[in-house]
């Protein structure tokens, strides 16, 4: 997230603060504030001169900071690091609190309203403690496969994705490129591609039932799964065998995020070329993670509102050929794609259960990217096709990557 949007989003949060009438007497920053999934816990107390003090713990380690004051609705204060001075800020939005360092929001809950008193020493620490807002997911209890955490912390640049509600850390020397509403990481003279992509998932059962072997003759691909769990929010699954006739390795870390979906980070490669620093790196990105409520721009809202529970129509015809593409947009944020050769239009709209769980359906959504609005589809067997979007010459009419399909009604979701 842009510094300047953060300052814009709570510079409008203290305005409508402000016309509701909320009372100013209670002091909401003042007490302990925590995000269960990364263990944050925050402390908050107010000094005798009107400025903030207090502590935050993470991964076993308090850092103070003192002398905080209130800008634009938030709290604005600093801790020391290694000798140096790291900017955070405690925001209060409509009832969510949100803890923001180095332009990355976390959710916090507030659970007291008095501060809690520090239990080990604060301040600066040696650099291998350094504080890190990722969710470093701890073992979960229970019966089950379980595979360890531990990798070395991921040391590149941060790469966020509003939209989708993470953002997450590249290894050191990888350099990333947004691709197919994911982003695709590289190195020179690596021989493993990795991943990082948003999924829609509810829940690690629903993420375990997908997990299945692949047997394709016709592509001569053979893969065996295997799933162990990751931390209490996620999953480390891989497949070994063959892909196309190679003998290949593929590894993934799904994560669940707390505000729905969640992200998923994979590696793929020839398995003589895989070895098990690729795993630790895929661990090091999956454990720099931080997850925030997504954000919808207007822009993206108003489209958002346009096609949802509408059928898209494109047809086409040259050559001695004519197509006709249907892109159903489903209100609840799925959608299938059709074309009338692949059924009949007597049975077009039965069983539409059965529809949306095949490979030619999935989930879409629309963003903002920069100012040109974008529908994602992420179809259910890993595809994802992105459409930027602009006006049709018709009112009925809207513009996909340029070409003019028809909005109408009659969508399988009804």
């Amino acid at each position: 997230m842009k510094t300047h949007k953060i300052m814009a989003l709570f510079t409008a949060m203290a305005l409508f603060q402000t016309l509701s009438g909320q009372s100013s007497s209670e002091d909401h920053y003042v007490g302990t504030f925590s995000n269960s999934q990364s263990g944050l816990v925050l402390s908050m107390d107010k000094a005798g001169d009107g400025t903030y003090q207090g502590f935050f713990q993470l991964q076993g380690q308090q850092y103070s900071f003192s002398k905080g004051t209130k800008l634009l609705g938030m709290i604005n204060a600093e801790y020391q690091y290694n000798g140096q001075a790291f900017a955070f800020s405690l925001s209060r939005l409509v009832g969510d609190y949100y803890v923001t360092s180095e332009g990355v929001s976390i959710p916090v809950v507030k659970t007291a309203n008095q501060p809690v008193a520090a239990t080990k020493s604060t301040g600066d620490t040696s650099p291998s403690s350094k504080p890190s807002t990722a969710t470093s997911p701890t073992p979960a209890s229970g019966a089950g496969t379980k595979t360890s955490t531990t990798a070395p912390a991921a040391t590149g640049a941060r790469i966020a994705d509003p939209s989708s509600g993470y953002s997450f850390q590249t290894p050191a020397s990888w350099n990333s490129q947004e691709q197919g509403g994911g982003f695709v990481l590289s190195k020179v003279g690596a021989q493993v591609s990795m991943s990082v992509s948003p999924h829609e998932y509810k829940t690690l059962a629903e993420m375990r039932a997908q997990v299945l072997d692949a047997n394709d003759p016709a592509s001569n691909t053979y893969l065996k799964a295997q799933t162990q769990a990751y931390g209490s929010n996620g999953l480390f699954i891989r497949f070994d065998g063959t892909a196309q006739g190679k003998v290949v390795v593929i590894e993934m870390i799904s994560l669940l995020s707390p505000n729905g979906g969640g992200v998923t980070i994979a590696a793929t490669g020839v398995k003589d070329q895989y070895g098990a620093d690729y795993t630790s790196l895929i661990k090091s990105v999956a454990n720099s993670v931080q997850f925030s409520k997504p954000q919808t721009s207007s822009l993206a809202e108003q489209w958002k509102q346009k096609i949802k529970g509408k059928r898209l129509d494109y047809y086409y015809t040259g050559n001695g050929l004519a197509d006709h593409y249907i892109i159903h947009i489903c209100s609840e944020g799925t959608f299938v794609y059709k074309n009338d050769n692949s059924y009949s239009s007597n049975n077009a709209y039965t069983d539409f259960s059965y529809a949306s769980a095949g490979a030619d359906a999935g989930k879409w959504q629309v963003v903002a990217k920069g100012t040109q609005p974008t529908l994602i589809l992420r179809f259910n067997d890993g595809r994802v096709w992105e459409y930027p979007l602009s006006p049709g010459k018709a009112g009925n009419e809207i513009l996909l990557n340029g070409k003019r399909y028809f909005v109408q009604a009659g969508t399988m979701c009804q």
